[in-house]
């Protein structure tokens, strides 16, 4: 596994949702703008003023999170913010609930035993902290919180030494290092990113961006006309699978079958055409 969510919002992002982004919007089911500060920042934390235990992180960031896109967005934003989610959550407080429950099934145990085993600290007093300062901020839903501020990015601090066991990208101590070799039964290594030649086993471990899944090795990124595998590695353009030829992106409104194509990473698939999508909850 490569660099592990600790967010419920970009878990949400990830795995539930497609919410690009989230700004003041007026037409929104709950009826005011509070909704998400006033549950994003005391979920579980008292307002922001009280230690996070790591048990309760899954409730303040569920809180912070729907409460979000229930005062952000409106109900047919709300709706696609859910669309990998069957069935979608009918209001706030099923939003909170389903979200808490994906969080402590797929988060917490790894987190916990992380903290447990010695290969991570968690600081619940910065995680109140952190989440407080997004309340009511609607911009918080584009990524993970404890990310997105540099002091917040300690919140769950990697404490593995270069050589040493992880099982997880934020687990490793060293600011460029990663977790090489880890499954979901074994133990890896943290390791600095590698230079062409190094072994891989996601573009992740490679300092050059592309891990040649075939050799298992990093390789330098390909330039336009240069032959590719079809599993991408090419520098400012994409792998034609058809030819295997490293290709310039395409403009909007040319034809695309994927988001790699295109210069806007968009691609309609309505339409097969490569678009700038408009953004989502702008209030507009």
């Amino acid at each position: 596994m490569k660099r592990f969510v600790t967010s419920l919002i970009v878990l949400a992002l990830a795995g539930a949702g497609s919410l690009i982004g989230c700004g003041d919007d007026t037409n929104n089911t709950t009826g005011g703008g509070n909704g998400g500060g006033g549950n994003g920042g005391g979920g579980g934390n008292g307002g922001g003023d009280a230690s996070i235990p790591i048990d309760d992180v899954g409730t303040a960031t569920a809180d912070l999170y729907c409460g979000l896109v229930y005062s952000c967005c409106t109900t047919a934003e709300q709706d696609k913010a859910f669309e990998g989610l069957n069935p979608k959550p009918q209001n706030e407080a099923e939003c909170k609930q389903v979200f808490k429950g994906i969080y402590d099934m797929l988060v917490l145990p790894r987190l916990k035993k992380a903290v447990g085993a010695g290969r991570m600290d968690y600081d619940g007093d910065l995680a109140a902290s952190c989440l407080a300062k997004l309340d009511g901020s609607c911009t918080a839903i584009n990524g993970d919180p404890f990310e997105a501020d540099p002091e917040c990015q300690s919140v769950f601090l990697g404490k593995v030494a270069d050589g040493s066991d992880c099982s997880g990208d934020d687990e490793c101590a060293g600011a460029d290092s990663v977790c090489v070799g880890d499954t979901d039964t074994e133990l890896g290594k943290c390791q600095a990113r590698g230079a062409a030649g190094a072994a891989c086993d996601f573009d992740d471990d490679c300092a050059t961006g592309y891990c040649n899944f075939s050799s298992s090795m990093c390789e330098e990124l390909k330039a336009i006309g240069e032959a590719c595998s079809g599993f991408g590695g090419c520098k400012d353009s994409y792998c034609d699978s058809m030819t295997n030829v490293c290709t310039a992106k395409k403009a909007d409104g040319e034809a695309c079958t994927g988001p790699d194509e295109c210069e806007s990473n968009d691609c309609d698939l309505a339409t097969s055409a490569c678009i700038t999508a408009a953004p989502i909850c702008d209030g507009m």
